[in-house]
């Protein structure tokens, strides 16, 4: 594990410092990739940001420069109890149709002319996507205004993560706690492959969203960042060999593949849901219910040995997934020694969030929480 972890922090070292070749040292203007294949150049040090995920603003607060967010999206203020000091931020529309004009009218201020000391962070979709939320329609959305610099990062796909959270603190000057939370992180991700290493890899069925039907569930392949955290902690994907990001299947072809364990996530705008016995835990039992009754499920292994979870989605997705991968990995092997509650806690920390006492994130809750 030593090896490991000091080869991971060399390679981190060694990406850093060419980095900081490529950035000059941070001399201005300053000109960096985007995660779209971008230049993007700064012409001064950033001192504002308007942030249009709230991947983006996760990462901005973990790395502790919120105070410089000035705009957020509709998703960042819906989700207050995760950015508490973001919900009274200035308002610039949908985060997948932001509003320019407000965005001009922060950028400029009370002065004539903008100051170029502006970040607006998007998403990373590359050109031609036809994605009105994406980063080249964003910057052809605020082009009219000029002297506004716009990036894209994803902030949650696990292989580019690790770039971006080190680019991020090279230009915000915080690349310490960049690297403490690299650290912090492959830490966990090493403590769980350690964990679950010679285990039973258990088949998993991991539904994406409440179905509609079931002849149209919703579910990941291989292209999904979810299969990793899947494999990681110790399991298999059944749809891991569809190499697509999202599969859209049916619940025959689910009970074909005689998945072990299943997995549904279940959204809410708070931090978990209430503990045992609450409105929320009724309405997630509801959702198992559900699972647990369709037909032709008493033959799925997952089913007749109840080993059907719900999960709270923000726990597995961004930067902070690592906690609902250690999650993960405790329902597929109740018997290794990890605890997720203190993963997610220390995660919230580094994001300004203190863990609420008496909620959970998976229902059927874990004997030890």
């Amino acid at each position: 594990m030593k090896i490991k972890l000091f080869s991971a922090l060399l390679t981190l070292v060694l990406a850093l410092l060419l980095f900081c070749s490529s950035l000059g040292a941070a001399e201005y203007p300053m000109t960096f990739t985007d995660s779209a294949d971008r230049e993007v150049t700064l012409q001064m040090p950033v001192e504002r940001i308007i942030v249009l995920s709230t991947d983006a603003a996760e990462a901005v607060e973990l790395l502790g420069a919120g105070d410089m967010i000035v705009g957020v999206t509709d998703t960042v203020q819906k989700y207050s109890w995760c950015f508490p000091n973001l919900k009274k931020k200035t308002l610039v529309g949908k985060w997948s149709a932001p509003d320019y004009e407000i965005i001009g009218q922060i950028a400029k201020g009370d002065a004539d002319t903008i100051t170029p000391n502006i970040l607006v962070l998007g998403y990373p979709s590359g050109k031609m996507s036809g994605k009105s939320y994406a980063v080249d329609a964003v910057e052809e959305g605020l082009a009219p205004f000029g002297s506004i610099a716009v990036a894209g990062f994803s902030f949650y796909k696990e292989e580019s993560l690790d770039e971006e959270i080190t680019k991020l603190g090279m230009i915000l000057g915080k690349e310490e706690k960049a690297q403490e939370y690299i650290a912090w992180k492959n830490s966990k991700k090493e403590a769980i492959s350690d964990a679950v290493k010679g285990l039973d890899k258990p088949l998993v069925y991991f539904e994406s969203s409440k179905p509609k039907g079931l002849g149209e569930l919703k579910t990941n392949g291989a292209g999904a960042d979810i299969d990793k955290s899947i494999r990681l902690a110790g399991g298999l994907n059944v749809f891991g060999s569809n190499e697509d990001e999202s599969i859209t299947t049916s619940w025959e072809d689910v009970i074909s593949k005689k998945p072990g364990v299943i997995l549904q996530v279940k959204s809410d705008d708070v931090l978990g849901w209430g503990a045992f016995p609450s409105s929320d835990t009724i309405a997630a039992q509801a959702v198992r219910d559900e699972i647990m009754g369709r037909t032709g499920g008493s033959s799925v292994p997952a089913i007749k040995n109840e080993k059907v979870w719900i999960v709270f989605r923000k726990m597995l997705y961004g930067p902070g997934s690592v906690a609902g991968t250690t999650m993960m990995a405790k329902l597929f092997h109740p018997e290794i020694d990890l605890d997720p509650a203190q993963v997610y806690s220390e995660y919230l920390d580094l994001i300004g969030v203190k863990m609420p006492e008496d909620r959970t994130f998976v229902f059927p809750e874990l004997q030890s929480e």
